[in-house]
């Protein structure tokens, strides 16, 4: 199945540069160029007409600076995802940028092809990221509908987490059977593995860990109850090939061995 192009648009009140990213291959990038303009104001009304996937856009520039129209769009679209460009001196309005959002920002005199590749595989990660979040919030809403005559959670379970919580949970689900590491997870979810795990026990109250080995072993007990599989098999279906290590964990959380466990 072929994956649809990034929609890019491009900012930049300097002529030559916008003449230089114009002529970048954005084909072989997986990237089509749907506009350009030279200030922010100009910009704004093309994201609003045209709802690009990236905006590529110079942080200093007359009428509406990049920032100003990062702040602009984001709360407009805040699916449309921002790279932007500096000089030397724009460094600090750059990371003011990049901790309300944006994707990444490069220098503009280095910028080059290899930077807008980049720019690029990091606008699709996080699109698809959007798009597993939009699911995991529909499979949610099916799940409460299912289960609407069920007591209703408390208080403290109804504040929202974090979407980028929600994925992380989300992709432990899906890949419980496979090894599941902080590293690789907050790999996908575009966090960094230190606030990964600092934000997933301030939304959760639960360590990654924690939630890692009660999803698993809540299937383990789920697997002993209701299946004929053996204990190793059920060890290997929860993603712990180790039958002596399952068996220890499984005795830790439950009090009881696996094997007793299956018994009754």
């Amino acid at each position: 199945m072929s994956v649809a192009p990034v929609r890019v648009l491009i900012i930049d009140d300097e002529l030559p540069l916008r003449q230089e990213l114009r002529s970048m291959p954005w084909p072989t990038f997986g990237a089509e160029l749907v506009g350009e303009a030279e200030n922010g104001e100009e910009a704004l009304e093309l994201c609003i007409a045209l709802e690009p996937d990236l905006v590529i856009s110079d942080i200093t520039m007359p009428i509406m600076d990049g920032l100003t129209l990062f702040r602009n769009v984001k709360i407009r679209f805040p699916h449309i995802q921002f790279v932007l460009l500096t000089c030397h001196s724009d460094f600090h309005y750059a990371q003011e940028a990049l901790k309300l959002g944006a994707l990444d920002y490069f220098t503009k005199l280095s910028f080059d092809e290899e930077d807008m590749k980049t720019a690029i595989e990091k606008a699709r990660a996080a699109i698809r990221r959007e798009v597993d979040l939009k699911q995991y919030e529909q499979e949610r809403m099916r799940r409460e509908s299912a289960n609407a005559n069920a007591p209703k959670p408390a208080v403290s379970d109804e504040r929202k987490i974090r979407k980028e919580v929600q994925l992380a949970q989300r992709i432990i689900e899906i890949k419980l059977g496979e090894p599941i590491t902080l590293t690789s997870v907050s790999e996908e979810v575009g966090l960094s593995s230190y606030y990964l795990s600092r934000l997933f026990r301030e939304e959760t109250g639960e360590s990654f860990n924690d939630y890692v080995t009660r999803l698993r072993m809540e299937k383990a007990v789920n697997l002993l109850q209701n299946t004929q599989l053996k204990v190793y098999e059920v060890a290997e279906q929860v993603g712990i090939p180790s039958y002596r290590y399952f068996s220890q964990l499984f005795r830790n959380w439950t009090g009881v061995a696996p094997t007793d466990y299956k018994k009754g």
